[in-house]
């Protein structure tokens, strides 16, 4: 069975204002300009080659519409500062591409910039977007991360769906967000063209109150949706709003509601409008051919009942969690090497895995540990990268040695651990978002020339950087590259030395 793909020809609406914090993702080769890179002075226009790992050239400022679109070869990119725009369709079709992170200096995202990446999962979107297309991830079914940036003052995500900051206008809900029910905002009073497209896990929604108008396509191409009730407030259905919504069985239009567009349920095979005798739904109803019910099928809370079930659903499964871990013997205060809970009537037995390992090791030094760490990173490693999360709150991990050849240290790979020091080796040219954060002990850091990127929080709450804030008579901490990665002055007084390259700490 062929699968229907979002159509990305699409008018960008929404209009942000706003930041994208800097958290730039893996290099593997120098920035250079390459035949592959089809450039007019700074604007990419084309690319036509087939990296896995594509480096987008320094100096970039526009990312044209549909640069690369259709490429089927890469799967991550290296998106440098001061690019500014990425254009109508931008990284549409790509059906490899894994993970987006956007620089601080973009300001605009093209619409549909993203759609249709099937297994693209994470995006990373930061500090500065002023203007935001249409629907930019409709269609990327494996989406289910997107973050925004803490500093963003004119976006969010919450829930699993964007909005802008104030939540007054919704963008878009994150294709794999896996909740079968959504409830808006009551704050909500516009919706974006495409806003639910391809959300084929939401079933059931209610629309806040705030809504007056459901815009063209609006829940077009939601392909689980089941019932929608509409507020009384709404007055207008535009043009193919649930177009194609085939499981769609019921939607509740209010006497409030004069205009249905011809087009607005179009697709909609399995739909009867729950309605009042005499009210427009019931006219165009029976114009269209489409059952009446006056008794619904799901209730006008159905979403709102789904909804609280799952919060006590969530809340039962908590204290649960709360009710096994009274049964847990306090370890470290015995020489015991586990102990027995009670779980669902049924006795099992923990262990601990550090005194384990203690009891079965021929060495218990410091050593035979760094080793085994050692060990870990060694095979773990793939295509030079230092996975994310690899090592985070192995508190018991206190020294490293980081193989020669490494190029990318991803996100919180050390982060909360024992480490005391650490070597980035030579050639190493990027350090992911809060890679070392929150290493309390970490105290001497080498940071070798090669490193060209350096993500925010990267070394954040570690020894070092607070030793550096008490003690440093400078302002400034440069390090690598010319990356300034802390700033202590007065904002107002905050002037860019000249050997600074990029800024990945805030100055505010």
């Amino acid at each position: 069975m062929t699968k229907k793909k979002f159509f990305t020809l699409l008018i960008p609406i929404g209009i942000l204002a706003g930041g994208i914090a800097f958290a730039s993702i893996m290099i593997t080769k120098a920035n250079t300009v390459s035949e592959d890179f089809q450039m007019e002075k700074n604007t990419l226009v084309k690319y036509s080659g087939n990296e896995e790992l594509c480096v987008i050239p320094k100096g970039t400022k526009v990312i044209a519409s549909a640069a690369f679109e259709g490429n089927d070869d890469i799967k991550r990119f290296v998106i440098p500062e001061g690019v500014e725009e990425i254009g109508y369709n931008a990284f549409a079709e790509m059906s490899n591409l894994e993970r987006i992170i956007l620089p601080d200096s973009v300001t605009k995202i093209g619409a549909s910039a993203f759609a249709n990446c099937e297994n693209l999962t994470s995006v990373y979107i930061g500090s500065n977007v002023s203007s935001l297309g249409s629907c930019p991830f409709a269609g990327c079914e494996k989406l289910t991360q997107v973050e925004v940036s803490d500093n963003n003052k004119y976006l969010t995500v919450l829930d699993g769906v964007l909005y802008s900051a104030d939540r007054t206008v919704l963008y878009e809900m994150i294709p794999a967000r896996d909740k079968n029910f959504f409830v808006f905002p009551d704050t909500v009073a516009a919706i974006s063209p495409y806003a639910f497209w391809g959300c084929n896990n939401l079933e059931h929604t209610i629309v806040s109150d705030s809504v007056l108008v459901i815009p063209p396509y609006a829940f077009s191409g939601a392909h689980g949706l089941k019932s929608v009730a509409l507020s009384f407030n709404t007055t207008e259905i535009s043009l193919k709003a649930f177009e194609n919504c085939e499981n769609l069985e019921q939607v509740y239009i209010p006497d409030s509601v004069t205009l249905i567009n011809d087009s607005a349920f179009d697709g909609c095979s399995k739909l009867s409008i729950f309605s009042n005798a005499l009210s427009q739904g019931e006219k165009f109803a029976t114009a269209k051919e489409i059952p009446v019910i006056y008794k619904p099928v799901y209730e006008l809370n159905y979403a709102s009942s789904l909804r609280e079930q799952y919060a006590k659903d969530v809340a039962k499964k908590a204290e649960e969690k709360k009710a096994e871990e009274e049964y847990y013997y306090d370890l470290s205060k015995d020489d015991s090497l586990g102990a027995a809970i009670v779980v669902n009537n049924e006795a099992v037995v923990l262990m601990d895995p550090h005194k384990i390992q203690l009891e079965s090791s021929v060495s218990e030094n410091d050593s035979e540990f760094a080793a085994d760490f050692d060990y870990i990173l060694k095979n773990n490693i793939e295509d030079n990268i230092i996975p994310e999360n690899l090592f985070y709150l192995k508190s018991d991990l206190t020294n490293i040695d980081i193989p020669e050849g490494t190029k990318y240290i991803g996100k919180f790979a050390f982060a909360r651990t024992g480490l005391k020091s650490v070597v980035i080796p030579e050639g190493t040219r990027s350090i992911g978002f809060g890679a070392f954060y929150h290493c309390d002990d970490l105290k001497d850091v080498t940071i070798p020339d090669s490193v060209t990127q350096i993500e925010p929080q990267a070394f954040e709450k570690t020894a070092w950087l607070e030793d550096w804030y008490a003690n440093s008579e400078s302002d400034y901490l440069i390090v690598g590259d010319g990356i300034l990665i802390a700033y202590k002055g007065n904002p107002a007084d905050y002037v860019k030395p000249e050997n600074v390259k990029s800024v990945s700490c805030d100055i505010q």
